[in-house]
């Protein structure tokens, strides 16, 4: 991995730019674990398309262009060649350049630079068959029959047009609505008060002074009202902001301390808000019963943490810290905790079901009693894992990945139980 980022540098100088704020013995780590991730999951192209456009999705907030991918992978094919030497036969180049062509794909579909194949639609094949016999002849509709049918057929088309003209009218209307109250978010609270104001005198000259619109709005202190409501709910955007400020200010003062009531519900709370948790800092921090469902945790310091009784339901904690953490009977399923370090963590009766845990380092870990059926653990570290009674039923893993781990009475991918 070393060697790669020299030849890298050595050929491409204006690569290097690009890597002037990152931890190169953290991020040579990360290749070589990329490249494991590729070779174990060969035998399971699903699992390592969904983590490559997740990878060239997060390249794009690197800074990462286009044309830097064919650069990456010469330099790739090079390294190779220097380490293998005369193991390095056209036919492993041939296989390496196909999978650099696979993997270059699926991040540029990530990236956004193509877009995501979509099977074809499936063609109904018509088919006509003459009648054969008189019992086949007289099954078919008398012209009478077919008149009737046709002009069934042809309400109906016209009841779809008609359908499809209000639906096509119906979201021109909306994609107006949404530009205006855009316009509306944007706009200074001056410009709004004014046409808030204009257009209430303009419906007073359209209904009349006498109606009953016309006289509420005959005084000064109903219309003060009126501007006050707006504003308030002009503002909600800012006064979200402000509590975000907060929830962070609250979280960043709380480092160092164990037990935070203040940081548990400021970290909840932003969770729920959709605000993205990536590369929390909470190393240690006591987070038992947390509600973090969905939250984006990718690149989090949780060592040490105690999660048990945590809610991370599709969460995204990969490449998070999560060594010697604890998450006893959390539901952790179909979570994704690819590159994540799990080194000695505790997940005694967690609910691992689907989960990613692609390249995930669990050496040590106290697994046992856990769900992992339908998990993905292609490429993980199992060493001296505590695997005893868990289920890995239809799970996503080879015997040899699980020859270092302890397996008594567990639930093996194939359904039996090892003894």
């Amino acid at each position: 991995a070393a060697s790669f980022y020299e030849n890298l540098f050595a050929a491409y100088p204006e690569a290097k730019p690009l890597f002037a704020n990152t931890d190169m013995e953290n991020q040579e780590k990360k290749l070589l674990n990329s490249i494991v991730l590729v070779v174990e999951s060969l035998r399971h192209p699903e699992a390592l398309a969904k983590v490559l456009r997740d990878l060239g999705a997060r390249h794009v907030n690197y800074g990462t262009l286009k044309q830097h991918y064919p650069l990456v992978g010469k330099t790739i094919l090079k390294t190779l060649k220097q380490y293998l030497q005369e193991d390095w036969t056209s036919e492993v180049k041939t296989a390496w350049v196909y999978a650099l062509g696979q993997i270059t794909k699926f991040m540029f579909e990530g990236a956004g630079y193509i877009k995501t194949p979509t099977p074809p639609p499936k063609q109904v094949e018509e088919t006509t068959t003459k009648p054969t016999s008189e019992q086949e002849k007289k099954s078919l509709p008398t012209p009478k029959t077919r008149q009737k049918i046709t002009t069934k057929t042809k309400q109906k088309k016209e009841q779809s047009d008609k359908e499809y003209s209000t639906e096509k009218a119906t979201a021109k209307l909306n994609k107006l609505l949404a530009q205006i109250i855009n316009i509306f978010w944007e706009l200074p609270n001056i410009y709004v008060v004014i046409i808030a104001v204009i257009i209430a005198i303009l419906v007073v000259n359209l209904v009349g002074e006498d109606s009953i619109f016309a006289k509420t709005l005959d005084s000064a202190s109903t219309i003060s009202l009126i501007v006050a409501i707006i504003l308030f709910i002009k503002e909600i955007p800012d006064r979200k902001k402000e509590f975000h400020y907060q929830a962070w200010s609250v979280i960043d003062g709380a480092k160092g301390i164990k037990d935070s009531q203040a940081r548990f519900m400021a970290i909840q709370d932003l969770n729920k808000d959709s605000v993205s948790l990536r590369t929390l800092q909470a190393p240690g921090a006591y987070l038992a019963s947390i509600d973090l469902k969905k939250a984006n945790l990718n690149e989090a310091n949780l060592s040490k943490a105690c999660l048990d009784n945590a809610n991370l339901n599709e969460a995204n904690l990969s490449y998070a810290n999560l060594s010697y953490a604890k998450f006893s009977s959390s539901n952790l399923s179909d979570t994704n905790l690819s590159f994540s370090n799990l080194s000695n963590a505790n997940l005694s009766n967690a609910n691992l079901s689907n989960a990613n845990l692609v390249c995930a380092d669990l050496s040590n870990a106290n697994m046992s009693g856990v769900n992992l059926s339908g998990a993905t653990l292609s490429g993980a570290k199992l060493m001296e894992t505590y695997l005893v009674g868990a289920n890995l039923k239809d799970a996503k893993v080879s015997i040899a990945e699980l020859s270092n781990a302890y397996l008594k009475d567990a639930v093996m991918p194939d359904g039996s139980k090892h003894k």
